[in-house]
């Protein structure tokens, strides 16, 4: 039986990615409240695995996900997209009318704020670490005015109605799922690497780093900066590139890199389980 760390419970996203990634294995689940608890899972061996949502359509990178990462040498192995859409689910017999009381992950809030602010004004918002969580909250507390937004699954996991469906603000919300393990490993199947570059102070550092990939005819498809901590004004950007890890281009480009007194290190080299156009297409 293989065991994946997440951060939420039953029925959460996180917990849906876990299952997309492991779908014909047998699979226990650990559910914690916060990343930080789920990436020690990791690290101290309770678990083979994590999952991290590491990116969303409408916010950008999770910034907290990448710094852990950083921190405990994790690997990523994998990646997955996930539709997301957000329900109002509260007891059979609450209306959104009754409903003076919603919880939430903050993400999901804000991802439904024009619906909240519309047609649900009398509402106050609570930010719960977990949006399935949420759910099952609201069924033990037995209250008709107390609501959840979460997904259709989730309703469905803890028996309770979507009062609303597809409140989501943009119904193009997407968010990218990475699969962490302690093992660095490169397959040979891997399209995709995940890179963290630190970088010299000097003007140009960024464009002329950027310029060696492109020299080296590898595609980047995120950018994200984080701040070095104690070196204030200094950055570390992560970088994914279309790629295998392996290939002789990258291992050219990473040499021509690293030989301008750049540091550069491999986060993880992969073969995505979907896209965000084959999720999109869907």
């Amino acid at each position: 039986m293989i065991t994946v760390a997440v951060q939420g419970r039953e029925a959460s996203f996180h917990y849906q990615a876990a299952q997309n990634f492991f779908a014909d294995q047998e699979l226990h689940i650990l559910g914690f409240d916060t990343f930080a608890e789920t990436f020690d899972a990791l690290t101290n061996k309770q678990a083979d695995y994590a999952v991290a949502a590491v990116e969303n359509s409408i916010h950008g990178a999770i910034n907290e996900a990448y710094d852990l990462l950083r921190e405990h040498q994790l690997w990523i192995c994998g990646e997955q997209y996930l539709h997301i859409e957000q329900c109002l689910i509260g007891l059979p017999q609450a209306t959104p009318e009754t409903i003076i009381d919603v919880y939430s992950h903050f993400a999901a809030l804000s991802q439904c704020r024009r619906y909240l602010d519309a047609q649900l004004p009398q509402a106050t918002r609570h930010v719960h670490p977990d949006t399935a969580g949420a759910v099952e909250d609201v069924k033990q507390w037995n209250d008709p005015h107390k609501a959840a937004i979460a997904s259709a699954y989730a309703a469905k996991y803890y028996g309770l109605p979507v009062l609303v469906p597809n409140i989501e603000t943009n119904h193009h919300n997407y968010t990218r799922f990475a699969l962490l393990s302690r093992t660095q490993e490169t397959p040979s199947e891997a399209t995709k690497t995940t890179i963290l570059v630190e970088l010299p102070g000097h003007v140009g550092a960024l464009y002329q780093t950027l310029g060696i990939f492109a020299k080296h005819n590898l595609s980047l498809s995120m950018l994200t900066s984080r701040p070095i901590i104690g070196n204030p004004g200094s950055y570390q950007f992560i970088i994914d590139v279309t790629a295998n890890a392996q290939s002789d281009d990258f291992q050219a480009a990473r040499k021509e890199v690293t030989a301008t007194q750049n540091s550069l290190r491999v986060l993880g080299s992969y073969k995505p389980l979907n896209t965000i156009e084959q999720v999109t297409s869907a």
